[in-house]
């Protein structure tokens, strides 16, 4: 949920950001958002590519299909974050993400038109010998394939580090270990946890192990927005009214605009009533039944339970 991810990060959750070291987290279970790390590995090895040593048959090799010898540099950014946890007494938990999200398809074609369009400025700046900004652009292009994740999960077995691929998105699949007790936090730079219901965020993580936690139990306190009183699904009506994953926000619809109307409306079809009424705002006839479809998203999307061994 990018708006969401703006709100966390920004000064609007400012006074409830804790600055933490995993040593914090010694003995427990902390569950890892896997493609995240695997994201963060690419990030890296494009950064080697463009610090002098690209070559137009390697940034080629690297946007298409990857050969195992780059592959393993992401692998090796992900293992490298596995025995940091391991440092620190953290038992790591990876989570993959599975199967194609039908009421994710909008922003998954929109990710791929822009990774496409960045792969094509990226050759054509690699062309004209604009190696930096070239690199630039196909960080940007570079998606975390099938089968990148499938070297890791070998490299996690070797390691005897557990692991899931949920059955749909890793946000709901953590959230449901983290309820369920199986895992005391989730590690993740996406947002959309929180409205998923995650208790414990980390986010940030350094190299050194610090980083920066997020907790539910800590929103009555937030200082720069009255979060008080607040229930889930007032807080969860905020973040998708804003623009989310599943949903796209309704025009000149901002976070800051979606957190005063739902403090003064509380629900979503009170809320929608009054936009109607508001030439600033055009609500398309279907939205309401797409921000429906979004909340069940969120609500009542699978998982697998690894103690019951089924979805």
């Amino acid at each position: 949920m990018r708006l969401l991810g703006v709100f966390v990060c920004s000064d609007l959750l400012k006074s409830i950001h804790k600055q933490c070291n995993l040593k914090k987290f010694e003995g427990k279970t902390l569950g890892v958002d896997a493609y995240g790390w695997l994201h963060r590995g690419t990030v890296s090895c494009a950064m080697e590519l463009a610090m002098g040593k690209p070559t137009r048959k390697c940034v080629v090799l690297v946007l298409l299909q990857l050969p195992p010898l780059i592959i393993v540099r992401f692998v090796e950014f992900a293992m490298h974050r596995v025995r940091m946890l391991q440092h620190f007494g953290v038992i790591p938990f990876i989570i993959f993400d599975g199967d194609y999200l039908p009421s994710k398809a909008a922003t998954e074609a929109d990710r791929e038109k822009r990774r496409e369009q960045s792969r094509k400025a990226g050759m054509e700046l690699l062309n004209a010998g604009k190696t930096s900004q070239a690199y630039l652009e196909f960080q940007k292009a570079v998606d975390v394939t099938p089968e990148m994740a499938r070297q890791l999960i070998d490299e996690l077995k070797k390691t005897g580090v557990q692991y899931i691929v949920a059955p749909y998105e890793a946000d709901a699949q953590m959230v449901y270990l983290e309820r369920k007790g199986i895992i005391d936090g989730i590690l993740s730079e996406d947002s959309d946890l929180l409205v998923f219901g995650a208790k414990c965020l980390l986010t940030k993580l350094d190299q050194y192990g610090n980083c920066i936690e997020v907790n539910k139990a800590d929103f009555s306190a937030c200082k720069e927005i009255t979060l008080t009183g607040w229930s889930d699904r007032e807080f969860r009506t905020m973040a998708i009214l804003s623009g989310c994953d599943y949903l796209a926000s309704i025009s000149n619809m901002g976070l800051k605009t979606a957190y005063r109307m739902v403090r003064k409306h509380k629900t979503i079809d009170k809320v929608l009533r009054m936009l109607q009424f508001d030439g600033k705002f055009h609500v398309p006839k279907t939205y309401l039944d797409q921000f429906r479809q979004a909340e069940l998203t969120f609500l009542h999307q699978r998982v697998f339970c690894p103690r019951a061994r089924r979805l």
